[in-house]
């Protein structure tokens, strides 16, 4: 799958309210009263809707294989940005990830979008991945087996960047979320791999948001959830993190 942005269309809405008092004050004469002036009444307001602050998702397939909340499988990111009221913009590739460059050794790295948060500049960054870590590209172009040593190189890289790219933002590092998910495929591959990028990322000063694995009824292929697997998954990311403490929910 090739990469993608996604960007929800935002909406400015303009609303009107016009507020008129009267005040009339009495005066000595029994038959007369003075009229209001212009002072004593309100002048019309307009009140403007800003557009929603924007969620960034740099991810794999767990996040680029889905759609938004009104397709017919939502990604896990669509329900918490509806959850945190929040715009979400995507810029996952299935079988990417902080060393893996897909299958075709084609695509990008998460090192390689660094461009989507700054043009974004979100309120909230959300970075899914490590999955596919378990691999990596020769000098070939051939997918080989990663070392352990490969892995923590390649997210300690990728989340000093990330770091400076966010100070730059003037934005605080408590502002980024990252997670790890996996299903019942590979289960020693994730007890090696998500322990790195949790250390590499609160290295950083970044939160690492931990979630249970997938069951085989959330995530069929012992990947990829379906609905009930991406609701979990949200679900997950909500409840072991301060997010809806932080965030305003519609």
């Amino acid at each position: 799958m090739t990469r993608r942005v996604q960007t929800p269309v935002r909406r400015l809405a303009f609303v009107g309210v016009t507020v008129v008092s009267t005040l009339s004050a009495l005066v000595a004469s029994t038959t007369a009263a003075t009229p209001a002036t212009s002072d004593d009444t309100a002048a019309e307001r307009r009140v403007v809707a800003q557009p929603r602050e924007t969620m960034v998702v740099i991810g794999d397939s767990y996040s680029s294989y889905y759609g938004d909340r009104h397709s017919p499988y939502p990604g896990w990111w669509a329900t918490l940005a509806t959850d945190l009221a929040l715009d979400p913009v995507v810029d996952a590739t299935g079988g990417t990830g902080f060393l893996m460059r897909n299958s075709d050794c084609a695509q990008t790295r998460f090192r390689a979008r660094m461009d989507t948060i700054r043009q974004a500049d979100p309120r909230l960054l959300l970075v899914e991945g490590g999955r596919n870590d378990w691999r990596r590209c020769d000098a070939n172009g051939v997918p080989v087996e990663s070392t352990r040593t490969q892995i923590e190189a390649a997210a300690n890289e990728y989340f000093a960047e990330l770091a400076v790219v966010w100070d730059q933002l003037g934005r605080p590092r408590s502002d980024v979320y990252v997670v790890s998910p996996w299903g019942t495929s590979k289960p020693r591959k994730a007890r090696v791999i998500r322990p790195i990028i949790e250390a590499a990322a609160e290295a950083h000063g970044f939160t690492y948001v931990p979630t249970r694995p997938l069951t085989l009824a959330q995530a069929p292929d012992g990947v990829h959830p379906n609905n009930e697997g991406s609701r979990f998954l949200r679900d997950q990311i909500l409840a072991n993190s301060d997010l809806l403490d932080r965030f305003s929910r519609i």
